[in-house]
């Protein structure tokens, strides 16, 4: 328990030390020292975790890391001391500033918080027979039991048929210290009926009128209030887990569409997308929206109706989270000790 608890904690301080060196890159202001930040006091009390390692850097240079550069410059001085002396050339000791990844800092996932769509009072996307909450409530059963198996732990924002607000959703999956977020979705487009797909969205700006509105329609039951979204939009766009999301999002939906495919040969691959949907927003960890289905196309809607379908869609988002956790040095076998 005791060493659960501190990998979580070097995982929170090593997010926000990445963000935080992201800002000096960019010449903002410490995080620490902006008082509309809702982290200056947690990001003051953890200073000595980042102070250090960079005391200890330091020390290193001391002792020889930099001698080349050290010795170039003692050279220089005895140069410059004698008259006439031609001056030594110049030794380029810095390399241009290159974007920090999230792959520097490869950790491993095991806590996966799954999300299924809607519910209760909130039907969803509906077809004749079919109603999108228990889709996405099925799928998350069957996901479930893959992901255990395969020595994960898994935590559900919801294991039966009721209303949870999209606040609440956050909020859990935040408490629950989990790596990883996947909210399961099935779509609905009226205007298109003969359209069927599948994409995979992360949080990010959209230009796209159509992705806009269906963001709206998804935060609907949000449980936040204006002020609280002000809260949430503070540098959203700048926050560091957004590469993390993107990966995640990427091997999901080439996992559904290449799996998915061979039942039907007419679904369209709609790629990867970046939306403010509410749940990608409020949550901590690297969090997707995965759109598995089509229920305004008849013909997927009929094959979403079939159990032997929703557990292929369950086992290709198996597949797709094994290959982010893998890419992250996580490799899943059995017997791995679960957080506690």
């Amino acid at each position: 328990m005791r060493a659960a608890t501190i990998q979580r904690v070097k995982r929170r301080v090593l997010r926000e030390a990445v963000a935080e060196n992201l800002d000096v890159i960019r010449g903002v202001p410490p995080r620490a020292i902006r008082p509309w930040n809702r982290f200056a006091r947690i990001w003051l009390r953890r200073a000595p975790y980042l102070l250090v390692p960079l005391a200890l850097g330091g020390a290193y240079l001391a002792r020889g890391g930099n001698a080349e550069v050290g010795g170039a410059a003692a050279a220089s001085a005895a140069v410059i001391g004698r008259p006439g002396a031609a001056a030594p050339p110049l030794i380029e000791t810095t390399t241009s500033l290159e974007r920090v990844t999230s792959a520097a800092f490869p950790l491993a996932v095991r806590r996966v918080v799954l999300d299924a769509g809607h519910g209760g009072t909130d039907p969803g996307a509906t077809a004749a027979t079919v109603l999108e909450k228990a889709i996405t409530l099925d799928i998350n059963h069957r996901l479930r039991t893959l992901l255990e198996a395969d020595g994960f732990e898994v935590i559900s924002t919801r294991a039966d048929d009721r209303t949870i607000a999209l606040k609440d959703r956050a909020r859990l999956a935040n408490d629950s210290n989990s790596d990883i977020f996947v909210s399961i979705h099935v779509n609905a487009i009226v205007k298109h009926t003969a359209s069927r797909g599948i994409e995979t969205y992360y949080l990010g700006p959209t230009s796209d009128p159509s992705l806009t509105q269906l963001a709206a329609a998804e935060n609907r039951v949000s449980g936040y209030s204006l002020g609280d979204m002000r809260k949430l939009l503070d540098g959203v766009y700048a926050d560091a887990r957004r590469d993390e999301s993107h990966e995640l999002a990427t091997v999901i939906q080439q996992e559904l569409f290449s799996t998915l495919r061979v039942s039907d040969a007419g679904l369209e691959n709609w790629g990867v997308k970046r939306a403010p949907f509410i749940v990608l927003v409020a949550t901590d960890m690297p969090a997707v929206l995965a759109e598995v289905g089509c229920l305004s196309n008849q013909q997927e809607a009929a094959m979403l109706a079939r159990a032997d379908y929703r557990q292929k869609i369950a086992g290709a988002l198996h597949q797709g989270i094994r290959a982010y956790a893998s890419a992250n040095d996580g490799p899943k076998k059995k017997g791995i000790p679960n957080h506690g």
